[in-house]
């Protein structure tokens, strides 16, 4: 069996120089086959909300599979959700109403090869809508938070839009699901958003990677309406951290406002 680890770590996180944090506790979720948990939460009664894929359950060989346990880990419930083909799902974020949103890719619903695929449910996982943003080509969602009007921001990449290859692809949403516009951000190689979180002045700030600045980081500000205002690119020694530093700094919900973008070997570090 392969199934989902879950280990609580309190760390310092140091990027100079990492030490190896204290696990408290892990738990493992899924069935016979391979479940993957590819984002975690903690929930506003203290426990944590999972959301990945499972090959075990489910309507098809791969399935969206969201895990909720208490605070210690154990499992008070799961759901699964998707069609007859592969649907993943790579970010899941607690919603003000107390349920959940979910972002990813699905090979059964949609307009191409694969959409960015966006699930909302209830505080016990019950799904209440679902929504399929693409074109005739391939598209996944990586990253999904709620905005401020209620709605939702999804970023990712596309293959149908663009300028070439894949771009940096950004959604946003009303608060069904209902795309109000989308925008691409990324030149003529392969660019990646990977995680995304509004701004103070109400814009969106991506994190992720382009091959078309020598596989480097992607830091990418956006206007309200997405319109694209600056990016900068981090290399070297940066383009192995990036993820950690940039994604999860903003998929954590850490703020870099009112301080500069760290160099590549900066010593970060948060409580």
């Amino acid at each position: 069996m392969k199934a989902i680890l879950l280990s609580l770590l309190l760390f310092t996180l140091t990027l100079a120089a990492p030490a190896q944090p204290p696990i408290l506790w892990f738990q493992t979720f899924g069935g016979s086959n391979y479940d993957y948990g590819k984002s975690v939460q903690q929930t506003g009664d203290g426990g944590y909300i999972i959301g990945g894929y499972t090959e075990s359950y489910g309507a098809g060989s791969k399935d969206v599979y969201l895990v909720k346990t208490h605070a210690f880990g154990i499992e008070q419930w799961s759901q699964t959700y998707g069609g007859s083909s592969d649907d993943g799902g790579w970010s899941v974020q607690q919603t003000n109403d107390g349920g959940y949103v979910i972002a990813g890719e699905t090979n059964s619903f949609g307009a191409g090869g694969s959409d960015v695929y966006l699930i909302k449910t209830d505080a016990s996982g019950i799904e209440q809508w679902n929504q399929t943003y693409g074109g005739s080509d391939y598209e996944e969602g990586f990253s999904v938070q709620q905005t401020y009007d209620g709605g939702y921001i999804v970023t990712g990449y596309t293959l149908s839009y663009g300028v070439d290859y894949e771009d940096v692809y950004l959604v946003k949403t009303n608060a069904s699901g209902i795309q109000q516009w989308n925008q691409t951000y990324g030149t003529t190689i392969s660019d990646y958003g990977r995680n995304v979180q509004q701004t103070s002045d109400g814009g969106y700030i991506i994190a992720g990677w382009t091959l078309s600045y020598d596989s480097d980081v992607y830091l990418i500000k956006t206007s309200p309406s997405g319109n694209y205002q600056w990016s900068k690119t981090f290399g070297g020694e940066a383009r192995r951290i990036g993820e950690t530093v940039f994604s999860r700094l903003l998929t954590a919900g850490i703020s870099l406002r009112g301080r500069p973008l760290p160099t590549a070997l900066e010593k970060l570090t948060f409580a």
